[in-house]
């Protein structure tokens, strides 16, 4: 990294559903970057206290876990069973989630990273690239998507379809990422990739 670059060089990784974009924001983190944690961010807004949980139940106190929390399982069903709400959910937790991430950015900028990678699946969407200096696109077939999400806890496909029907189209985003990973191989190809590309940006960054 060019030790003239006051700031860590803005990343924002992207991709449809089961893409692997959480396995590429682990290598970059393995590797020495700064790493935003989106998922993690979200369970801490919807566990007892966390501002999105608050808000929510105040629309929908039927999704409580009991604790004061939000339970996810209720809220899949919820949202399977009327879609037109995720807008309204969405309304609530993406600009949560978008505070932390600025937060997350603003610490990364004291603590000398060469990187900060905010992995942001809804990044076109909402204009978040706009704040950024590089998108990455993480892909994959939707045949190798579709297998992992199912082995993921709590997969609901019929949800997952329709949200997935409200994304600009893949090959839309494609064009307009700066990198691409392709994440459909072994994990050690997707490994050299992520290690390749940390190493030029971090070099020319």
């Amino acid at each position: 990294m060019n030790e003239r670059r006051a700031q860590p060089l803005k990343i924002g990784l992207t991709g449809l559903p089961g893409a692997g974009k959480s396995t590429v924001a682990a290598m970059f983190s393995e590797l020495g970057a700064a790493v935003f944690d989106a998922d993690a961010a979200v369970r801490t807004l919807y566990a007892p206290g966390g501002g999105a949980a608050r808000a929510l139940l105040t629309r929908f106190p039927e999704l409580d876990d009991g604790h004061g929390g939000l339970d996810r399982r209720r809220l899949r069903a919820l949202l399977r069973k009327s879609p037109a709400l995720l807008e309204e959910v969405e309304s609530i937790v993406h600009p949560l989630v978008a505070n932390r991430r600025e937060a997350f950015l603003r610490r990364a900028a004291g603590q000398g990273a060469p990187l900060a990678v905010v992995e942001i699946p809804l990044l076109y969407e909402t204009g978040a690239e706009k704040g950024l200096d590089i998108v990455i696109w993480v892909d994959a077939p939707n045949e190798a998507r579709h297998a992992r999400l199912r082995e993921r806890a709590g997969f609901d496909a019929a949800l997952n379809a329709a949200l997935e029907a409200r994304l600009l189209p893949a090959e839309e985003k494609r064009r307009r990422a700066d990198f691409i990973i392709d994440a459909s191989g072994p994990v050690q190809d997707t490994r050299e990739q992520v290690q390749e590309l940390f190493e030029s940006l971090a070099r020319h960054g």
